[in-house]
């Protein structure tokens, strides 16, 4: 794969291009409040608006989870992007030319071999989608025009998303790739043609089916599926894995419904094209549907890019419940806690509440939702009489539960889990804590954010949550915005800050005014891996200007010093009294209570 190395100037040129609101409106929908615009955030669930983009500024920052940063930033998270692939992602939406950054790996050979065989495979992949989509509309008045219609697929929806009908011939599609001069050893390669074992001969892979394009997530068809029109097993049958086309990273029309989920701020998770089309009709757009396969590691990251709210909306049978609760952990290992879709008695699937349910009753249907968690407790739980099988239970629950990267849901689920289990809050605490010392969860213990699931640690988990700033915040602002201060108040800034995140954050800041180059933003981006930095300058800048002109800004610092001093003062005086707690030598504890005099006096002086 092609890699770059992007210089700072790069960088910057990107930054200063990308129009901000226009990219977050993709994800979210914003309103204008003043010289910001407002909206509901997409990487923490809320009700009540609490996200802001600054367009003047060009960075955005929620008050509610601390996540904050530039264009860059916000792309990174919601697509869950490298940094790398974040700024290709921006170049190619602001037109600029990327190839002077190109790094050479490898010959120039090896590199044009694989840009041409991923090429080879995706024009075949357009070839056969453009030669499936003609046929189907040519044939709406046949077998594949009947199927539609009992489905209730207008043929204007066909069109909408690319279906395709595959005809009952062992060579059509080979006959078009002939005539269109793709190579067989192409067509062989992106599963659309197969091979005869033994032979040279091949043959058509999709025969008499109804053919839906998978795209990837900027809507490029990689592959097919397609629904069996007849008798021909198996009744669903998908693309092969190529080098376009995995299926452990793929989600059924992803790419239409990612705005829609970034809008609303869930998604629903259903496990056929059918269950996710017919949805779709019915105005449902935030629908994505796994590939008849089991829900991988790769599915649950797609999702999690644009949302932690999401619904398993599977068939409603026991396969159907052991896949929603095989999905548990899964989503759990990434902070999210899904819920359930409890479908009504007699509806087996999601396609058929579709069909069978006016607006306001399908409606309806869909909010009855419960935590899937708490229905793998009662159905596995209930059903374990002896207390040696509750504990094992226990232990496998546990194991779920400490992948959960976020603190709080863990004190949630810990809770709910002793609940069901009927079991004393202490037994399951004492079991939880001696299972985290296993080895195996070391990784998850060093990996996980003891404040908020999706904001950064430090002041994006615990001052991000309020407007209100500490004096450490309010003295940060006012140097960013009044750099002549930094001379004057620096090393007793230094000497007093205790928020760790304000002091490193100050130190970059020093830094980069001394160097001089890029803008600060870039300088704290780094190589993009760690936005806590980003986050906070980010929810700074959304503050209250902390002064009006120089004059007064050295007020402000002044203020916030005599704070800060009796803060560091309190401290000490705390230390001295634990220290009298402890002391049994007279010399020392008269010692102890001068300085605590001394100190008490200084503090009123101050």
């Amino acid at each position: 794969m092609t890699s770059y190395s992007f210089p700072p100037e790069f960088v910057a040129d990107l930054r200063a291009r990308v129009d901000i609101v226009s990219l977050v409106s993709d994800y979210v929908a914003l309103t204008k409040a003043g010289v910001n615009y407002k909206g509901l955030c997409p990487f923490h669930g809320e009700k009540t608006p609490s996200f802001t983009v600054h367009e003047g500024k060009g960075i955005f920052h929620c008050f509610g989870c601390g996540v904050g940063g530039d264009a860059i930033g916000f792309l990174k998270r919601i697509e869950n992007l490298s940094y790398p692939e974040t700024l290709i992602r921006l170049a190619t939406r602001t037109g600029i030319d990327i190839s002077p950054y190109e790094r050479r790996r490898g010959s120039l050979k090896e590199q044009e071999k694989a840009r041409s065989e991923r090429e080879n495979l995706s024009n075949a992949a357009a070839c056969a989608q453009n030669f499936f989509a003609r046929l189907l509309q040519d044939n709406l008045n046949g077998k594949v025009g009947a199927y539609l219609k009992k489905r209730g697929i207008t043929p204007a929806a066909a069109q909408k998303f690319g279906l395709g009908f595959a005809p009952d011939a062992w060579s059509a599609l080979k006959d078009e790739f002939q005539r269109r001069q793709i190579p067989e050893s192409v067509a062989v390669a992106a599963g659309l043609l197969v091979r005869k074992e033994g032979t040279n001969r091949t043959y058509d892979r999709f025969r008499d089916r109804l053919i839906f394009p998978i795209r990837d997530v900027s809507g490029t068809v990689i592959g097919f599926g397609g629904r069996s029109l007849g008798d021909g097993e198996p009744k669903y049958l998908n693309s092969p894995e190529s080098v376009i086309f995995n299926k452990r990273r793929l989600l059924y029309d992803l790419h239409h419904a990612r705005p829609a989920i970034g809008k609303i701020g869930s998604a629903f998770l259903v496990e056929g094209y059918m269950d996710a089309l017919s949805l779709y009709l019915r105005g449902i757009d935030n629908v994505v549907a796994t590939l008849g396969t089991a829900l991988s590691e790769e599915n649950v990251a797609a999702v999690k890019r644009y949302t932690r709210k999401v619904a398993v909306f599977f068939d409603n049978d026991k396969a159907g419940q052991a896949a929603a609760f095989r999905s548990l952990p899964l989503f759990m290992a990434v902070g999210i806690m899904p819920d359930i879709v409890l479908l009504p008695e007699g509806i087996k699937d999601p396609d058929q509440l579709a069909a069978g349910l006016d607006d306001a009753g399908l409606q309806a249907a869909l909010t009855r939702q419960r935590p899937l968690c708490d229905l793998f407790l009662q159905e596995k739980g209930a059903s374990l009489a002896a207390y040696s099988d509750r504990l094992q239970f226990l232990r496998q629950v546990i194991e779920m539960i400490i992948r959960l990267p976020d603190e709080p849901l863990r004190g949630m689920a810990l809770r709910a889990t002793a609940e069901s289990l009927h079991l004393a809050e202490e037994i399951v605490l004492d079991e939880y804590r001696r299972l985290r010392q296993n080895p195996r969860f070391r990784n998850e213990r060093n990996g996980q954010n003891e404040t908020s699931g999706t904001a950064s640690s430090g002041v994006a988990g615990a001052a991000g949550r309020s407007q209100v700033a500490s004096p450490d915040e309010i003295v940060l602002a006012t140097f960013l915005l009044y750099q002549d201060l930094l001379e004057e108040f620096g090393d007793d800034y230094q000497a007093l800050v205790e928020n760790r995140d304000c002091a490193r954050l100050f130190h970059e800041f020093k830094q980069w005014c001394a160097s001089g180059n890029c803008d600060l933003l870039q300088h704290l981006a780094g190589n993009g891996e760690d936005d806590t930095l980003a986050s906070l300058y980010a929810r700074l800048m959304h503050l209250p200007a902390p002064a009006e002109d120089l004059a007064v800004a050295r007020k402000v610092v002044s203020d916030c010093f005599m704070s800060l001093r009796k803060r560091q003062g309190n401290a000490v005086g705390r230390d001295l009294d634990l220290a009298l707690t402890t002391c049994q030598d007279e010399e020392q504890m008269f010692a102890l209570l001068r300085q605590k005099m001394e100190l008490k006096k200084r503090l009123m002086q101050e």
